[in-house]
């Protein structure tokens, strides 16, 4: 199997693992408790639904987004307080073609054949990457005038400018995802820690042959008491 295959073959084995919730009421709860934990800020979110939105208070931004099913979906990206200042707007339409839409993995991971098997956490952390990491039709916020004001820069955080907005995200779902990944400036080291955190989860989630990657697990969601989340 060439490396082609096999990326196509991680690719839609992780979106199917983690990103077709059905229902998605928990993914969604578990996504809006968590989200603060990389960006370093106090617990805000109780639960998202559907159709909602979220601000971003360190780089002045609400986000909107209207989930219809895992294929279409609509979300932006507006300056708050002032609702007409739109940054990003981004509409998945599935009547239409992409250029990955037509295409489809086929078969399992080649798990049986050890070289084939040392090379799975590198596959994975390449569809990773083009996934939510880095994707590779991106908007740096940065180039649009949108500052990270939540930290001094001389102390460790990231510049707007390693905000990269997927534009090719055909999943609400991991766009979503990808948004609290790339809103994450506190420090480089809680980035890498996140992308080593998603690959171990994923290769184990693979070689076990699992169905699904659990919400909890995929956003390392540990409730501390009641009312109270990490």
């Amino acid at each position: 199997m060439n490396e082609k295959e096999r990326l196509a073959i991680v690719w839609d084995n992780i979106e199917r693992l983690a990103f077709r919730p059905n229902p998605s009421a928990r993914w969604l709860s578990v996504y809006a408790k968590t989200m603060h934990r990389l960006w370093g800020e106090e617990p805000r979110w109780n639960y998202l639904r559907p159709v909602d939105e979220f601000f971003v208070t360190f780089l002045n931004l609400k986000c909107c987004y209207s989930i219809e099913n895992v294929e279409k979906y609509s979300v932006s990206l507006t300056q708050n307080p002032i609702p007409d200042r739109c940054y990003w707007q981004n509409h998945i339409d599935p009547d239409y073609l992409s250029k990955g839409s037509p295409c489809s993995a086929n078969g399992r991971y080649p798990l049986r054949f050890g070289k084939q098997r040392e090379k799975l956490p590198r596959d994975i952390r390449t569809v990773l990457d083009g996934m939510i990491f880095h994707p590779r039709c991106h908007t740096h916020l940065g180039g649009l005038g949108i500052r990270h004001v939540q930290l001094d820069q001389d102390r460790g955080g990231l510049s707007s400018h390693e905000i990269r907005i997927g534009g090719g995200i055909e999943n609400p779902y991991v766009f979503l995802f990808h948004l609290r990944y790339q809103f994450c400036l506190v420090a480089e080291n809680v980035r890498v820690a996140e992308k080593r955190r998603l690959i171990g989860l994923f290769e184990e989630a693979i070689v076990n042959r699992d169905s699904a990657v659990n919400a909890r697990d995929l956003f390392d969601f540990k409730p501390l008491g009641p009312g109270r989340v990490s």
